[in-house]
């Protein structure tokens, strides 16, 4: 008995620090387990293809002024300049390929509203051609709307942004609900919200070879309210 005593008196004493730095590693594993996730919530996973396009984003590069070059030369990385043109694009740029122009009232009836919106296209330094554009997840100043696939084919501009001969056609349902709050609408905002995605489904040229891919853009952005000038 007293060598059990002595021996389970030992074992306790040279444990304790281990059981002390266990408790410690535990900790940390879980203060990481709890910021891992947000940080990964930034990043949205996309399907590996859609309708036949291997969905990518780093496709196109999109061409920047002078004054956004003088910007990101202080910033730019070893990893950038090792492409074979001495350029990357990153998430942020790839988002500003599709953006909107000002927008319009095209019709208004007792059931609906529809705005006509002119997409604009900014310039990228390869050549490519959209077949067309689908709209996910799109939300206008708080209200979700569904907008039609934009089935008319288009070449990516290389020299400036270019506007779509055809606007977008977003129709939004006057429900009871929209009709309480639309003269908050029309006097409320100067400027709406619109965020969303949209992807650019095409072929993609890069050095001799082209590629049938899908771009994802995340759509983050305002429009004047056209009801303010109606």
């Amino acid at each position: 008995m007293f060598i059990n005593r002595e021996s389970n008196s030992f074992t306790d004493s040279s444990t304790r620090p281990f059981y002390k730095h266990l408790a410690t590693l535990a900790l940390f594993i879980i203060a990481t387990a709890a910021i891992t996730p947000s940080a990964g919530a930034q990043t949205r996973e996309y399907p590996k293809e859609i309708r036949g396009y291997k969905v990518e984003r780093a496709v196109v590069e999109l061409k920047k002024s002078d004054k956004s070059k003088n910007q990101v030369n202080a910033s730019e990385s070893t990893s950038n300049t090792a492409n074979a043109d001495g350029n990357a694009s990153t998430d942020a740029d790839v988002d500003q390929l599709i953006t909107f122009g000002k927008a319009q009232v095209a019709r208004a009836t007792p059931l609906g509203i529809t705005f006509e919106v002119p997409i604009v296209v900014a310039p990228v330094r390869q050549s490519g051609r959209v077949d067309f554009l689908v709209f996910e997840d799109m939300v206008v100043n708080g209200r979700s709307v569904e907008i039609d696939e934009y089935h008319r084919g288009f070449n990516l501009p290389n020299k400036s942004p270019a506007t779509l001969r055809e606007p977008l056609r977003i129709y939004i349902y006057l429900t009871g609900a929209v009709l309480a709050a639309l003269g908050e609408w029309t006097d409320a905002k100067e400027m709406w919200p619109v965020t969303g995605r949209v992807y650019v489904f095409g072929k993609f040229k890069k050095g001799l070879f082209s590629f049938k891919r899908c771009i994802p853009v995340e759509l983050n952005l305002t429009i004047r309210n056209p009801l303010k000038e109606k």
